[in-house]
């Protein structure tokens, strides 16, 4: 009986630990927010973006340089790393860099059109 009554209450305390809470506050990105910048290079232009709770950005870049306007998508790991690819995989660009809580800052590439230059930007 006694076992019976130790196991019911240990089971009791495991379920009611709060764990929900735990997930919550390790998936709430520091760098959640709107974010805003400017890339040069071979190319020019501004991008903007939002990265939700766990860290996952989604935007848009438009280019002066060809005048058209280009989707992005990526993400802002835990440590700051940042990666995201602006147009499409085969034919777009992969922006990488490093972020700190209101500000980022790389370099960026697009193999297929042997293009690259420099980016940046802050958190608005």
């Amino acid at each position: 009986m006694k076992k019976l009554l130790l196991l019911t209450l240990a089971f009791t305390l495991f379920t009611c630990s709060g764990g929900d809470d735990l997930n919550n506050s390790a998936t709430n990105s520091v760098f959640q927010g709107e974010w805003s910048g400017t890339f040069s290079g071979d190319d020019n232009g501004t991008w903007t973006g939002t990265v939700d709770e766990n860290g996952n950005i989604i935007g848009v870049a438009i280019s002066t340089t060809f005048n058209d306007t280009y989707t992005a998508s990526g993400t802002f790991s835990s440590d700051g790393n940042v990666s995201i690819t602006v147009g499409s995989v085969d034919t777009g660009a992969l922006f990488e860099g490093q972020a700190t809580s209101n500000t980022v800052i790389g370099t960026w590439v697009n193999s297929g059109a042997m293009m690259n230059g420099i980016w940046s930007g802050s958190k608005d």
